[in-house]
């Protein structure tokens, strides 16, 4: 719940706007980055407000009509003594009763307010995907041009080793150049690798309102940490704020049907009067109450109950269509997730790891003459495009883990609350 959250959320991310000062280039992490997101979001801000709007009106809802104060001045009583002069003859006080409709109308503006705090959670959770989606891409981008640097700095030793074998006339100008030739792609991978980096970096900025330059480094690909099963996934649906959001709905609905039920009732009101008039001929004063009493004889809101009923049955459908996405989308995301995590671990056993070791292997022999230039080539390549995969792996497994969490409601960061 976010009672109250304006307050609260300022004080508390204001201090940690002074933190990230002081720690711009330090490692973030993916709670931090969705902290600082937190902090600066306007989407958030403008959600805050829409509840404080709802909370207030859900107030003036329950407040009762203001009376309504008659003054009456005539030549009544003047004409009867023969005059002319006007003077007031009546004083009126009329108050609406409005048995019933005024908690009817607080209660369903209160309803309306629990359907602005669960969006506010529903956008929370909605920054939370896209930092995280920022994020890994960033990783993903920040390790592919480390690993782009490591292979050409690799690719530079073999050309420089290449020149010193052909001075000795181990091997043909022919192998040296295509080592040189294989230094100057890797450098161009670089600067294609960079300019991804960068991007991913701006984008990743932008969410946190701060300069591209200001980011830190992030923490390495790794792979995802022990996957729980589906149960404790679907475990946190009933409280997914998209399923809060149509459940506040629908609780709404009905307070709107009981505010339909109560304005159906006839309308009362109370009025007490003082009037001065002629009795015997002497000026007296006149006391009474009234009462007014709605006939409703042309307009007896039958449609606007007809209207709820049926929106009370869409709301319910909608309910349970929410329901079931939810419950298959969670289904569907945790089956590639656990697919996505083996592909990676055997990519890694099965495929990176004797890669690496067949070029350490496939190294030493080109440079003691034992192997020549092409099988070299090839394991280089061979080793390039598993790490390649085995990384892709790796940040779509975390990509599909945040889409997981999304999907279940499950939030990294909680807002404090009063």
């Amino acid at each position: 719940m976010y009672p109250s959250l304006v307050r609260p959320r300022t004080v508390l991310f204001g201090l940690l706007l002074f933190s990230f000062a002081l720690v711009a280039n330090a490692q973030w992490t993916l709670e931090r980055s969705v902290e600082r997101a937190i902090s600066v979001s306007p989407e958030l801000d403008a959600a805050e407000a829409r509840v404080e709007a709802r909370r207030a009106a859900a107030r003036q809802a329950g407040a009762w009509p203001n009376p309504t104060l008659e003054l009456k001045a005539d030549n009544g009583i003047a004409r009867e003594r023969g005059g002319d002069a006007h003077e007031f003859s009546e004083l009126a006080i009329t108050q609406p009763l409005s048995l019933g409709l005024s908690s009817a109308r607080q209660a369903a503006g209160e309803a309306r307010t629990l359907v602005e705090t669960e969006a506010l959670r529903a956008e929370h959770l909605d920054l939370e995907y896209r930092v995280a989606g920022a994020y890994h891409r960033l990783q993903l981008a920040q390790t592919l041009l480390a690993q782009a640097r490591q292979a050409s700095r690799e690719a530079d030793d073999f050309a420089s080793a290449s020149e010193r074998r052909a001075a000795q006339g181990d091997i043909s100008r022919r192998e040296t150049l295509r080592l040189q030739v294989l230094a100057s792609e890797a450098r161009q991978v670089i600067e294609a690798t960079q300019g991804e980096w960068q991007e991913a970096r701006s984008a990743f900025a932008a969410l946190l309102d701060m300069r591209p330059e200001q980011v830190g480094d992030l923490p390495p690909l790794t792979e995802v940490p022990g996957l729980q099963p589906l149960s404790h996934w679907t475990g946190y649906l009933e409280s997914h704020p998209s399923l809060q959001i149509q459940q506040a709905n629908l609780t709404a609905t009905l307070a709107d049907r009981r505010v339909a039920r109560a304005e159906r009732l006839p309308q009362l009101g109370v009025r007490v009067f003082a009037e001065r008039d002629l009795v015997d001929g002497r000026r007296e004063s006149v006391t009474g109450v009234g009462l007014s009493l709605e006939i409703p004889f042309w307009d007896r809101r039958q449609g606007r109950l007809e209207e709820l009923a049926a929106t009370t049955t869409e709301t319910q459908a909608r309910l349970r269509g929410e329901h079931r996405q939810l419950l298959s989308r969670v289904r569907a995301q945790h089956q590639r997730l656990t697919h996505l995590v083996a592909q990676a671990r055997h990519q890694r056993s099965a495929v990176l790891e004797p890669a690496r070791e067949i070029l350490d292997l496939s190294s030493q022999g080109y440079l003691s003459g034992e192997l020549d230039l092409l099988a070299l080539i090839e394991t280089v390549q061979t080793v390039r495009q598993a790490e390649n995969r085995y990384l892709q792996l790796l940040a779509d497994a975390w990509q599909e883990l945040a889409a997981l969490r999304a999907s279940a409601g499950l939030l990294l960061v909680s807002i404090d609350s009063e």
